[in-house]
């Protein structure tokens, strides 16, 4: 990135800190790429940073390739967690916001193992967000042991639950958006009033950037519900804490949540509100998270990190 790119990114984030992150140096403005130079979907990952101590976060964003918005947009009221004792790092998945398109699909896999090398090696709390929960879901499952709690909210993860009528009207219009709309940008707004993404975060700035969009969530590749499956067993198995946070505007989504946290032995929260992303719409989600993470790093089989 450009000294002068760089000079700007570090202006808006107020709390950045160049201290280290399981052997690299995660802040603001930086790009992290995948260790493997032989790998041909290696691309760098935009990152900013808030707080400066305590254990960290990471941040996991959803929507689709080609949106100019990132992690901190999808995820901006947590910056205040920075003030509670958390240093927490929120990246723009590849093809998202700052970071660069990776020439390939958005790929819960592919970025897994790329967000899996935010951990440090004293573990860090994993929190994902729609698609990013499938994202945060497969870093987890590389080394439980370095996940010191997983907090999932409304989760792309019907694919456990296809055997219930809701999720399955749900699905069902969901590929019919996906496969039947007339173009792109029909595609990415039919997607965005099925998904129920509030104004503030659908990105779409532009006929240009719509259509980027709308290109990317037909390509969108979603994990089987038998790998959510294992990797949720996995987890649990481990005894990773997990929290599935819901909604309640949709009853095909808080099915889906009931499902993981049931595969996965979480605990279930609501959170009152009119669309996709509870953790906007007051400090309800900031204090569930905060009480949560900290419960965890309490137990007997923890390493809590001194705040």
């Amino acid at each position: 990135m450009p000294a002068k790119d760089l000079e700007n990114m570090e202006k808006e984030t107020d709390n950045d800190n160049k201290s280290t992150f399981g052997g690299a140096s995660p802040h603001a403005g930086q790009d992290v790429k995948r260790d493997d130079p032989q790998s041909t979907t290696a691309a760098p990952m935009h990152l900013v940073r808030w707080g400066t101590d305590g254990p960290c976060v990471v941040l996991v964003h959803g929507s689709a390739q080609g949106s100019a918005l990132g992690g901190d947009s999808h995820f901006s009221r947590q910056q205040g967690l920075a003030q509670r004792g958390w240093q927490l790092l929120v990246p723009d998945r590849p093809g998202h916001g700052r970071s660069p398109d990776p020439g390939r699909p958005d790929d819960a896999t592919l970025d897994g193992e790329l967000v899996a090398q935010l951990l440090p090696g004293e573990g860090a709390h994993l929190v994902g967000h729609s698609y990013g929960g499938c994202v945060a879901l497969d870093a987890a499952m590389r080394d439980p042991s370095r996940v010191r709690s997983l907090t999932l909210i409304e989760p792309a993860m019907a694919a456990l639950a296809m055997n219930r009528l809701e999720v399955l009207r749900f699905g069902l219009r969901m590929v019919s958006t996906l496969v039947f709309s007339t173009s792109p940008i029909a595609r990415i707004e039919g997607f965005i009033r099925l998904v129920n993404i509030p104004p503030e975060v659908r990105g779409g700035s532009s006929p240009a950037e719509l259509e980027r969009m709308g290109d990317a969530i037909k390509r969108l590749r979603l994990p089987s519900g038998k790998t959510l499956r294992r990797q949720l067993e996995t987890l649990r198995a481990a005894g990773v804490p997990m929290l599935v946070v819901s909604a309640g505007w949709s009853r095909a989504f808080d099915i889906v949540c009931d499902t993981v946290a049931d595969v996965g032995g979480g605990r279930r929260l609501d959170i009152a509100t009119p669309h996709h992303f509870p953790q906007l719409v007051s400090d309800k989600f900031n204090d569930a998270l905060d009480a949560f993470m900290r419960e965890s790093d309490a137990r007997p089989t923890s390493k809590p990190t001194a705040r």
